[in-house]
């Protein structure tokens, strides 16, 4: 259902924006705890491991530093 607003565009009605909130912050949790899980096997990596990606330690250093909500 959607309400029209004076220039004539319409606009979601409340339960669909509260939906569309939910899903907003669900989605945010759900990438936070991806990139934790990420970082968590980046810390557990062996030099081998690391090398045969093609990365150092320095790099996951600076990957683990990083805020959590910063992509």
């Amino acid at each position: 259902m959607s309400c029209i607003t004076s220039a004539g565009r319409s606009r979601p009605s409340e339960p669909v924006m509260i939906v569309r909130a939910w899903q907003a912050l669900v989605e945010m949790v759900r990438t936070s705890r991806e990139r934790s899980r990420a970082r968590c096997q980046l810390a557990a990596m062996t030099e081998r491991e690391l090398q045969d990606c093609g990365m150092s330690r320095a790099e996951i250093a600076y990957e683990l530093e990083k805020p959590v909500r910063r992509k």
